[in-house]
């Protein structure tokens, strides 16, 4: 591949690039380096195959152009003007082998072969008869020291000079010049979709959350699920909105104790050179990179990120076993968590159960229908009245706990007082996974707790 050369405000100069792909930039271990600020480090790619030369843009800043026309992919013909940057090149025509035509002069100057024969001299003027009789036949006048002339052989064509094979250039982890490093995280946001999915079921499971308290964490879980995957993708694809969202991920997890020094190395690896160059855009398959890549820096960085990865993983585990050595342990946590719930929620039927006795004519307390339904146990009750507890009191498991309301000597009915009321009231709450205390209020208003059985107005009270 031959090409004209031209900077600007010099003389232009030919370049002869040898072998089947060329890279043009201005790496020094470019086929072909440009000295020029508006060309990338890898700009462009020549491709000579079987239809000619192809031009290919290898991710540059500011673009290829072919005859003065931007183009991604372009076949060459002799004569088309390539410009990069500020640089100028030119297709020359290329010197094809073939058969060597040559002058008789110049086989007579050059040619190692037989030598040509003597021309003939020009005819002698006419002169006056030979004595020498007609029959005896005058010999053929030979060269003394030339051998007979020979039909000259056109000389062989020069061997060719063998073309050199493409230099062999660093690669990364992956044929499609993705960087180790960008490969390594890839594959732990691809871990993170399963930590992320079973960490909110888990933790779920393991506070005892139910409804839409349980809820919450499962669709945390599947959000970061979600993002994780996105992550991957993107890594795995070198999209450029990757590392973007990268670098925003990492400023994220710099809050985050254990994981602050994995994402100080992420954020450095992501603000280099090399790594804008490899998110510069997508290439066809199997092309080269389009930037070289320092396997040296690449290896360092991935185990940098590995490592404090890793460190942040054994640091929250070592949290987790203190918290459950020390004071407090977690299942402790979470039972105080819940016996909370649990309280606030008998607390609120008994003060529900006071407000429907001083709604009636008669000191009669109702059970839970009446609470949730006042119209069926209050007569006349206005139907768009509000209910003394909301429905979800109807649901008997919720928080850990199994509650259920019963109710004692009732009132005989009187007209227009309750059609339904008792003297008496019990609630209770039973934990349903055998962890943490019974609890109990009743008419006076007081939570009673006991340990292992059910509580009564005896035990003592929650405060």
């Amino acid at each position: 591949m031959k090409f004209e050369v031209r900077y600007p405000g010099t003389a232009p100069h030919d370049v002869e690039l040898q072998g089947t792909v060329a890279v043009l930039g201005r790496d020094p271990s470019c086929d072909l380096v440009l000295s020029d600020s508006k060309c990338s480090r890898r700009h462009a790619v020549l491709e000579a195959g079987p239809q000619g030369i192809v031009v290919r843009d290898a991710g540059s800043a500011n673009g290829v152009f072919v005859n003065d026309k931007k183009v991604e992919r372009a076949a060459l013909r002799e004569g088309d003007v390539i410009r990069l940057g500020d640089v100028v090149l030119k297709v020359l025509p290329e010197e094809m082998p073939g058969t060597l035509m040559m002058s008789p002069e110049e086989m007579e100057a050059g040619a190692p072969v037989a030598e040509a024969p003597v021309p003939a001299a020009p005819p002698a003027p006419a002169a006056p008869p030979s004595r020498v009789p007609a029959e005896a036949p005058v010999p053929p006048v030979r060269s003394a020291t030339r051998p007979p002339a020979a039909v000259p052989e056109p000389p062989a064509p020069p061997p060719s000079r063998p073309r050199p094979e493409p230099r062999p250039r660093p690669v990364a982890s992956t044929a499609s010049g993705r960087p180790l490093t960008v490969t390594l995280l890839a594959m732990l946001w691809l871990a993170s979709i399963l930590v992320y999915g079973l960490g909110g079921v888990w933790t779920s499971h393991a506070w005892g959350w139910s409804g839409v308290w349980a809820a919450a964490p499962i669709a945390a879980g599947a959000l970061l699920a979600l993002v994780s995957a996105v992550m991957a993708y993107g890594l795995w694809s070198l999209a450029p909105w990757a590392r973007v969202l990268q670098i925003v991920l990492a400023a994220v997890g710099l809050l985050f104790c254990p994981f602050t020094l994995a994402s100080v190395a992420v954020l450095v690896y992501m603000s280099r050179a090399a790594a804008r160059e490899a998110f510069a855009g997508r290439r066809p398959q199997g092309s080269i990179p389009v930037a070289p890549v320092d396997t040296s820096s690449e290896g360092a960085f991935a185990a940098v990120i590995l490592g404090t990865v890793l460190l942040g993983v054994l640091a929250s585990g070592v949290t987790l076993v203190l918290m459950h050595r020390g004071g407090g342990t977690m299942d402790e946590a979470r039972t105080s968590a819940r016996e909370g719930a649990a309280v606030a929620r008998l607390r609120k039927l008994a003060s529900a159960e006071d407000e429907f006795r001083s709604s009636t004519c008669v000191s009669a307390y109702a059970d839970l229908d009446g609470l949730l339904n006042p119209g069926s146990a209050i007569p006349n009750y206005r139907p768009e009245g509000p209910a003394f507890l909301p429905p979800e009191f109807a649901r008997p498991l919720a928080l850990g706990y199994r509650f259920a309301l019963t109710v004692e000597e009732p009132v005989p009915p009187t007209e227009g007082c309750a059609a339904r009321g008792f003297r008496r009231f019990a609630y209770a709450a039973t934990p349903a996974d055998a962890g943490g205390r019974h609890l109990l209020v009743g008419p006076e208003g007081v939570v009673h707790a006991a340990a292992g059985r059910p509580a009564t107005p005896e035990d003592p009270t929650v405060r």
